[in-house]
């Protein structure tokens, strides 16, 4: 088997993970129509705040754990590297594949949670949607290499509870150990407050550094680990 088969299967196969990701969804659309069936003029970036704060970390937490069952992130590719194959290419594959699909998902609910909750002070639909698929793709791969980070440090998906943990605690304030959260620099984006006053083109390089950061952080400490 191709590495990179192996989290595509996962990922596709995990009823759980899939299940979670559509309640998730579905309770940030429900905010949106709730926007809506109001009539607030301003109801995508109120909608906005759910799908930011609950959204995007729960439905990438749970692909996450799919892409790497219930092991750590280097167990997680223990059958291929047995049989030969390289540690560093199945680790990467495992990675790519997590981070690709948090990306999507994550872009395509942003963007129907703005098309959904739409109202008459919010910027024009087709840019504010366009724009909110972008920057949730981007969070959503930020947001699925600090998870494997977790993952690569802890087994039994400990480590990504802890990160997740971390990241409410540190990403809701305004201060300096925001900046190293995904949460934070989100927020900024979809016209939050901003964490330690940074414009949003800086949570913007913020964000991109965190994904390619901590997807090498990853696949380094996964590749290390005797299997």
């Amino acid at each position: 088997m191709r590495p990179v088969l192996l989290p595509v299967v996962r990922v596709a196969r995990s009823r759980g993970a899939w299940l979670a990701a559509a309640a998730w969804s579905a309770l940030v659309l429900a905010a949106a129509w709730r926007e809506r069936s109001h009539g607030a003029v301003h109801g995508a970036a109120q909608a906005l705040e759910t799908y930011a704060s609950i959204g995007v970390p729960f439905v990438v937490y749970a692909l996450v754990g799919a892409a790497v069952a219930p092991e750590e992130l280097a167990g997680s590719g223990r059958p291929l590297v047995r049989l030969g194959a390289s540690p560093v290419r199945v680790a990467t594959a495992t990675v790519v594949i997590a981070m690709a699909a948090s990306a999507a998902l994550s872009g395509l609910l942003g963007g129907a949670t703005v098309a959904w909750a739409h109202g008459s002070a919010d910027p024009p639909l087709q840019d504010d949607a366009l724009l909110t698929l972008g920057v949730g793709a981007l969070a959503g791969a930020a947001y699925a290499a600090y998870f494997l980070v977790g993952s690569a440090l802890v087994a039994r998906g400990w480590g990504r509870a802890a990160l997740l943990v971390l990241d409410y605690a540190v990403g809701t304030d305004d201060g300096l150990g925001a900046l190293l959260t995904p949460r934070a620099h989100l927020r900024n984006l979809l016209g939050g407050d901003a964490p330690f006053d940074a414009l949003p083109s800086e949570s913007l390089v913020a964000l991109a550094s965190l994904a390619s950061a901590g997807a090498v952080l990853a696949i380094w400490r996964a590749s290390r680990v005797r299997v």
